[in-house]
């Protein structure tokens, strides 16, 4: 009798045992999931990460970046298998990258034998570019904006959707310019002649990522230590953290290093600038506002739905230019949330635009300003 008593409890340990974790596959430029040889791969991942876990791991592939950031932000994977840029990314929803490829990559922008120009402002070059949403692509563009460089720099500015297009619009004289990983990059100039103008810092090629309140972390260490022994992608992988994708999740979106039409200042001018009685407005939301500011800042929020990107639509924002001072010529500050957040940038050019004279643009921003040690405000 004692022996059936436990059957149930036995039966309800074994089904949430069995609850199956969703591992999302983000496929690489020149991939997809209707090859047999890719979803076979890609199946006995799955299965190596089963045996780690003790549970049964469903498979959802992603051809598209976005979609696997917002599944990860809707909370409909437990793990995220795919290039560096998805990986920093997703670190802001609970996601704790756990190992990486020991292969890193860098991207090059490469010239055409008959281009002498270089990546500069007014350059006039047709420029080849991978798909938006690929690594390299993302990367190619965060060179792009931290230059300050826009569109309209160039003649014309194409993604393509298979990685080897800019390349081939380059040979065939399509391009001036194109972008590519630093490796295909030398092994075509080899080849073709012309030459590399700018290569981007070194990141992490891919990484697994595990949504840290669904995989514990002793599973968590299981599971590293087993993949980086072996696995069936035949990747080389060591132990990951945040840290490794920081510079990563800044390089993507990080906002142009210079800005015509205002100054560009530290934290340390910023202090001293407000210690002499300088206006200081917070262009970040309310709420992060009332959680900690800069004393004595005014809060005025940019309304932001345009890309992160130097010739953003103005039109697509809102932002209460008529909150600044009505003296055009009276100097001011503005800051965000540090060097990836867009919206202090996009305000400040859109007062510049609108004839304010003497604007200070503090580009590290809150996140600066506390690294820094000063002290910091919260409304009541």
């Amino acid at each position: 009798m004692l022996r059936y008593s436990f059957m149930p409890l036995i039966l309800l340990a074994s089904v949430a045992q069995a609850a199956p974790l969703t591992l999302g596959i983000v496929l690489d430029q020149n991939e997809s999931f209707t090859d047999q040889a890719t979803n076979s791969r890609y199946r006995a991942f799955a299965k190596d990460v089963e045996k780690s876990v003790g549970q049964p791991v469903r498979l959802q592939y992603f051809k598209r970046g976005f979609a696997a950031i917002k599944n990860a932000k809707d909370g409909s994977l437990d793990m995220v298998f795919g290039p560096a840029q998805i990986i920093a990314n997703i670190g802001k929803f609970k996601f704790e990258p756990i190992v990486k490829t020991e292969e890193n990559m860098a991207v090059s922008f490469v010239a055409g034998p008959n281009y002498s120009g270089s990546l500069t402002s007014k350059s006039g070059a047709k420029l080849g570019l991978p798909d938006y949403e690929s690594l390299v692509g993302g990367i190619a563009r965060s060179e792009i904006n931290s230059r300050g460089l826009a569109k309209t720099d160039f003649r014309e500015m194409k993604f393509h959707r298979m990685a080897e297009a800019p390349l081939y619009g380059l040979k065939i004289g399509r391009y001036d310019l194109a972008a590519a990983s630093t490796e295909e990059a030398k092994t075509w100039t080899a080849a073709n002649g012309g030459r590399i103008v700018s290569t981007s810092a070194t990141v992490p090629l891919r990484a697994l990522s595990v949504q840290t309140e669904r995989v514990p972390a002793n599973i968590q260490q299981k599971l590293s230590a087993s993949l980086q022994k072996g696995n069936s992608l035949n990747l080389a992988m060591n132990t990951a953290s945040k840290a490794d994708f920081k510079s990563v999740a800044s390089m993507l979106n990080t906002t142009p290093t210079s800005l015509p039409g205002a100054k560009i200042i530290s934290a340390v001018e910023a202090k001293a600038l407000i210690e002499k009685g300088m206006p200081v407005y917070d262009v970040r939301h309310e709420e992060e506002f009332k959680k900690a500011h800069v004393p004595s800042s005014i809060s005025v929020p940019y309304n932001e739905s345009s890309a992160k990107e130097v010739d953003f639509d103005r039109g697509d924002d809102q932002f209460a230019l008529n909150k600044l001072p009505k003296d055009k010529n009276a100097p001011f500050m503005m800051y965000c949330d540090g060097t990836i957040c867009w919206k202090s940038y996009k305000s400040a050019v859109m007062a510049i635009e609108a004839g304010w004279k003497n604007i200070y643009w503090f580009r590290g921003g809150f996140p600066e300003w506390k690294e820094a040690g000063f002290a910091i405000a919260k409304k009541e």
